[in-house]
């Protein structure tokens, strides 16, 4: 082989390493927070829900005595979202799997984590979430990825929220050290939002309305549970601050999402949700790549979480 020839494939193969290098970096290496909830894209969950499982943590807990449980798939989903949003609290842990391909490459990256909402020990409205950011990432990818932990404590009656950021942490155990954070700071809840956009705590982030989805399944077949897909068909029905959550790290722009497929699985005895899968499908443009400028991304994020001690006051910590 000349030299000129294996000049021409190192530096291929080189551009092939950027490339990779990028994709895997480009929504981790930010202090801005991914897609609610990361970590395995294959749902290892059983949907065949037990008697003894809904039972655990209050999740079989009777509605109460005047609350009519919607039929309706569309507002059962929107009824079992409020009790998210509304209701006295619950635990909850996530994992996100996000795909990125570009130019015949692709990069994988995770998100494993915990959301809940309760009360402190001043019995004040909190929520915790936790993102435990990883790659599994080796080769020269293995510098330029993300591994981190960020936090979220926000405080409802004070209209405040902490903000931490730690490469002290251990993404299997879930533990985290903000002795030495990289970020650890407390702002207006609102502030917060403009910059991450989304907050897990505060809800899901999606509205479920019937002018913007279609229902693809209502299984009743289980005893259980009531399992609901829905696609969003109406894009423009999506928060500003959810459209914009892939841009606000500034390495991504344009984006131009495909489909939305949403699962549903809720407690037919009181419409509490117990899990909720979302798939997400986009493209973007990928800006100031190394060498090559700008480049189309095409994405694929997955999103498991799963819900107990639903509607339940649960005690928290005070801070992160």
């Amino acid at each position: 082989m000349s030299f000129k020839k294996l000049r021409y494939n190192l530096l291929v193969i080189g551009l092939i390493a950027l490339i990779c290098c990028y994709i895997g970096m480009t929504f981790l290496f930010t202090d801005a927070p991914m897609d609610i909830n990361q970590g395995n894209i294959q749902d290892n969950t059983d949907d065949n829900v037990g008697d003894e499982e809904l039972n655990e943590d209050g999740n079989n807990d009777e509605p109460p005595a005047d609350v009519v449980i919607p039929t309706n798939a569309i507002e059962l989903i929107q009824y079992g979202l409020d009790i998210i949003t509304n209701g006295n609290g619950y635990t909850s842990t996530f994992n996100t799997t996000i795909v990125n391909e570009a130019v015949g490459v692709s990069a994988v990256q995770y998100v494993d984590g915990k959301v809940s909402r309760g009360v402190n020990s001043q019995g004040e409205k909190v929520s915790v979430e936790e993102n435990y950011y990883h790659s599994s990432e080796s080769g020269v990818a293995a510098g330029m990825v993300a591994n981190f932990f960020k936090g979220f404590y926000i405080n409802e009656e004070t209209g405040l929220t902490q903000v931490a950021t730690t490469s002290d942490y251990d993404a299997d155990a879930q533990t985290y050290n903000l002795a030495n954070a990289d970020i650890n700071k407390t702002v207006a809840t609102a502030d917060a939002l403009n910059e991450y956009k989304i907050l897990q705590g505060q809800g899901f982030p999606i509205d479920i309305t019937k002018t913007n989805c279609i229902i693809t399944q209502d299984d009743t077949s289980n005893k259980n549970v009531r399992i609901i897909t829905v696609k969003i068909t109406n894009f423009s029905s999506l928060s500003q601050y959810f459209l914009d959550f892939f841009t606000s790290t500034g390495q991504m722009e344009n984006i131009n999402y495909s489909s939305i497929v949403i699962k549903f699985t809720i407690n037919k005895n009181n419409g509490y949700i117990t899990k909720v899968q979302r798939t997400e499908n986009f493209s973007a443009t990928a800006v100031n790549v190394p060498v090559l400028g700008s480049v189309t991304v095409n994405v694929e994020a997955t999103t498991i979480q799963s819900f107990k001690n639903m509607n339940q006051e649960v005690v928290l910590a005070d801070s992160l």
